[in-house]
């Protein structure tokens, strides 16, 4: 009887246990599973909070990225730096991540309410580069591969610093103090922003500086990013002398391809005037297109054949000639006069920044072919002859060019190549300098001269050549 009832005890003992097991078990996941929904709950709040999310009528927050341009005046957040100090200038060029180590949310101490998107608009109007307090880099914000950190020196060291290279690099810059941003392009039509961050907001320091290609080349933007880089800190930087269109490239032997020893005992094919001819009639085929895209594409291709760097001397000459007084000439001033009017081809409709970049590079090519054109025509000595004899110089060519020097403040990189022109023109004809003269070049000249000192190497000595060739008949 006694071992019976021990029995049973002990099986209800076991019961209970088990039973208890049990309970305690179910109670301990359900009050994990509230946790863990409220620690979900905290981070979309914070989340929302952070990248400014709006609620639907369900409560659930609807996560709409931000573009890039609008994630630069998000959230702030502190960047952790993980250079030394004791590396002068941190690393040359960072890889980008997904989200740059060491960022942390940071809460506004001001409680100031952030910008709004309206602010991306700003208008680029700074003579100067005047940055204010940086800020720091937002959140999940990766940098560019491009971008180098700068210590031991303040951020209006550093934005004097890369104002003075823009300026030896003659790189056409619009400045924004507000946003710690500026808008840049190069004379081969390759735009970029600059922008500095601060490593600790507190500190302001290292300042980071950030470059990102909008367009253009990859070869020529990195060409150019390392100089701005190299002179943020500090490096010597030397003066452009020449525009780079008008440079060897390096890769270029200075032996031309025709004296080569295995192609010397080759025969020619074709008549450097049939080679000519050839390509001036496919650059017509594409300027008689209505589309501005392929009407660029025949520009450029004028603009290789009127070069000698980019063509034969030979055929480049007979191409400027051609520009000049051949055939087709008439035709090839009429579409140069289409781009060169201001704003008379870009209806009210083409406001958007793809097409306004489109007929800014027409804009562009047809000044580089006009400077072309002058300069191989001045030194062969048939331009002075085509001024005497032709009204569209007086008529239509040099009233432009002034015009495009006058405009030296909305783009400088344009105002250079009218003012190539202009010197090419004064150099080689009375007639051209007078016309000039009655033009008031002298004044228009020396406006432009007093704001390319202090912004675009390449358009004041190109300026003081137009000056000299002017005042040499005075």
């Amino acid at each position: 009887f006694f071992k019976r009832t021990n029995k049973f005890y002990i099986s209800l003992l076991l019961l209970i246990l088990l039973f208890t097991k049990i309970h305690f078990l179910d109670t301990y996941k359900n009050r994990y599973k509230d946790n863990e929904n409220l620690q979900k709950h905290i981070s979309m709040s914070r989340a929302a909070e952070a990248f400014k999310m709006e609620e639907n009528d369900n409560g659930t927050a609807e996560d709409f990225p931000p573009m890039r341009a609008v994630a630069l005046i998000s959230q702030p957040a502190s960047l952790q730096v993980s250079a030394s100090p004791d590396t002068f200038g941190g690393p040359k060029f960072s890889k980008a991540t997904g989200a740059p180590l060491g960022i942390k949310p940071l809460t506004s101490k001001s409680g100031a309410k952030s910008r709004s998107v309206s602010a991306v608009r700003r208008e680029w109007n700074e003579a100067n580069w005047k940055v204010s307090t940086l800020d720091p880099v937002p959140l999940d914000f990766p940098l560019e591969r491009t971008h180098r950190e700068i210590h031991h020196a303040s951020a209006t060291t550093v934005a004097d610093r890369i104002s003075k290279t823009l300026r030896l690099l003659s790189v056409e810059a619009e400045y924004d103090g507000q946003g710690n941003k500026a808008k840049c392009k190069t004379s081969d039509m390759v735009s970029f922003r600059i922008r500095l961050f601060a490593g600790d907001e507190n500190l302001q320091q290292p300042v980071v500086v950030e470059i990102q290609r909008r367009s253009g080349p990859p070869s020529c933007f990195m060409r150019v990013c390392r100089k701005i880089l190299d002179g943020a800190e500090g490096a010597e930087i030397v003066a452009e002398d020449v525009p780079a269109r008008k440079k060897m490239p390096p890769w270029i032997k200075k032996t031309p391809v025709s004296g080569l020893k295995c192609i010397q005992e080759a025969a020619a094919k074709r008549e450097p005037e049939a080679e000519a001819n050839s390509g001036i009639y496919k650059s017509l085929d594409l300027l008689r297109s209505k589309d501005k895209d392929v009407n660029m594409l025949g520009l450029e291709n004028l603009c290789l054949l009127t070069n000698p760097l980019k063509t034969r001397p030979d055929i480049a000459l007979i191409c400027c000639k051609a520009v000049i007084y051949g055939e087709n000439s008439v035709e090839i001033r009429e579409e140069i006069g289409v781009m060169l009017q201001k704003d008379a081809f870009l209806p009210e409709e083409f406001e958007a920044d793809a097409m306004k970049e489109l007929f800014e590079k027409c804009r562009h090519l047809a000044l580089v072919l006009l400077s072309n054109v002058l300069e191989l025509t001045s030194k062969d000595g048939c331009l002075a002859e085509s001024v005497k004899s032709e009204k569209w110089f007086a008529e239509f060519l040099i009233p432009s060019l002034l015009d495009e020097v006058k405009s030296f403040e909305s783009s400088s990189n344009n105002a250079y190549e009218a003012a190539c022109g202009l010197t090419c023109l004064a150099a080689c004809s009375d007639i051209a300098r007078r016309l000039m003269e009655e033009n008031s070049a002298v004044e228009d000249l020396m406006s432009a001269y007093s704001f390319a000192v202090r912004n675009h190497e390449l358009l004041a000595n190109e300026l003081e050549r137009s000056l000299k060739a002017l005042r040499r008949c005075v």
